[in-house]
């Protein structure tokens, strides 16, 4: 007896490798419409990329495409001068090695020192080289960049001007009184208070040819003021007013301790505004603990511009007074 061939189907094995798989079923939902074009095994409606990724997460992207500097190569050639006994070194050729990102955020600002002409917006910038603080009279200042100026980050302590003279030390109140001339003290005539607020100054002082501020340093102008209020979030036309303005500029400058009545601050940058009080024209002494007062170096008429800081304050007060008074100082570093 002759028995028939037994043929099995079976009928959803679409490439015939008798198994039913995923690339059956893609095949199979193919006839209703939907592809697997890049045969990734994921339904094309399905896929958030029909394609590759490339290196920076670009579906079916080209690569990096950013510019950016890798390496430059400077090469120095040397050469010596008899005539004063000295080799004299000199740039020979300068090469930059660049490679391709794919973002390069950067500083794009030209007199930057970190310019990078190839760098995308959203980069820092900075300026000036670093922010350091000078050794003057036996000692050493902290200093701190805010926006583009760099300041002392404390008080002036300087017992002498920047050419070396003496700062004549006044404790009488008449003989404090009666001054015409740049003069110093400490806050109540108490030398433990200069390690905490520095040294008390009138602006005499401050407007003294010699210098109050140590070589490449000076006593910061009332607009020079305005630029780092402004750099903390101080409106122009606010910062052109007078009395108490802002909001938490005032906050930000002042140290995190130190300040009564709940006033201490937050220190955003490490300027460390203290409480060191100031010495009125009569010789009397008030307010450390409660307010700071600081110079700047712009007169106006008989006055002096200044600024002031208040424990339960967050804004900063600008306003003029007595050159007689003495306050505090701080120095900014000249602009190169």
């Amino acid at each position: 007896m002759l028995a028939a061939q037994e043929t099995v189907c079976t009928p959803f094995d679409n490439n015939g490798d008798n198994v039913v798989g995923i690339g059956d079923l893609i095949d199979l939902l193919a006839r209703f419409g939907d592809s697997d074009l890049d045969q990734d095994n994921i339904w094309d409606s399905e896929d958030d990329c029909v394609g590759a990724y490339d290196t920076c997460g670009v579906c079916n992207g080209p690569g990096p495409q950013v510019l950016a500097i890798d390496t430059i190569v400077i090469t120095y050639d040397s050469i010596y001068v008899e005539a004063i006994d000295d080799w004299l070194t000199y740039e020979l050729s300068r090469d930059t090695l660049l490679h391709l990102v794919c973002e390069n955020p950067g500083c794009t600002d030209p007199v930057a020192d970190n310019y990078d002409p190839y760098a995308e917006e959203g980069g820092l910038c900075t300026y000036g080289g670093p922010c350091q603080g000078p050794t003057f009279d036996g000692y050493s200042y902290a200093a701190v960049f805010i926006g583009d100026q760099c300041w002392f980050a404390e008080n002036l302590r300087t017992t002498v001007y920047a050419d070396g003279s003496s700062i004549p030390e006044v404790t009488g109140n008449s003989a404090w009184g009666g001054l015409s001339t740049g003069a110093r003290c400490d806050y109540a005539n108490n030398a433990a208070n200069v390690g905490t607020y520095g040294r008390l100054y009138n602006w005499y002082a401050v407007d003294n040819a010699s210098g109050l501020c140590p070589s490449g340093w000076h006593v910061p102008t009332d607009g020079e003021w305005m630029v780092l209020e402004m750099e903390l979030g101080m409106s122009e036309s606010e910062a052109n007013s007078t009395g108490w303005r802002g909001t938490d500029e005032g906050t930000q400058l002042k140290s995190t301790a130190g300040w009564n009545a709940d006033g201490n601050g937050t220190d955003d940058f490490g300027f460390s505004a203290l409480p060191g009080g100031g010495r009125l024209s009569g010789g009397d002494f008030d307010y450390a603990g409660n307010f700071g007062y600081w110079w700047s170096s712009s007169p106006d008429g008989g006055s002096a511009w200044f600024r002031f800081l208040l424990g339960d304050s967050p804004g900063v007060g600008r306003s003029y007074d007595d050159p007689h008074y003495a306050f505090s100082v701080r120095c900014l570093r000249d602009a190169d």
